[in-house]
């Protein structure tokens, strides 16, 4: 969890960073962030993890609310190859595997790098 601050902190697309919850604890570990990226769009990160149960989501969103495309294991999408992993980008449900918070900076970063 300390990883993924740190990550933040260490990028450049980031203007701010919010810790919103943060549990670190033996038996379990929570981290909620919502992060402000510097065209003003949001990152909301949820990570949970307990001895025998792991749930994240990246969710990335424009400024007014859109969502951008979200990576997360929310076990609802069984049609979905790489279940219970997949993605939201925009309209679409796709598989994924556990992407890690580097991944979803690279990703963000090459798509910032698109529209400029």
């Amino acid at each position: 969890m300390y990883s993924i601050i740190a990550a933040l902190h260490d990028s450049n697309c980031f203007s701010s960073v919010q810790v919103i919850e943060f549990i670190d604890e033996e038996s379990v570990k929570l981290l909620k962030i919502r992060a402000t990226l510097t065209d003003k769009s949001l990152l909301y990160i949820m990570e949970l993890a307990t001895y025998d149960y792991q749930k994240y989501s990246y969710h990335w969103q424009k400024e007014n609310g859109e969502l951008i495309i979200r990576w997360d294991n929310k076990p609802h999408w069984k049609n979905i190859s790489t279940f219970p992993h997949h993605r939201h980008d925009g309209e679409n449900v796709l598989p994924s595997v556990r992407v890690s918070i580097e991944d979803v900076i690279k990703e963000i970063n090459m798509r910032l790098e698109q529209i400029k």
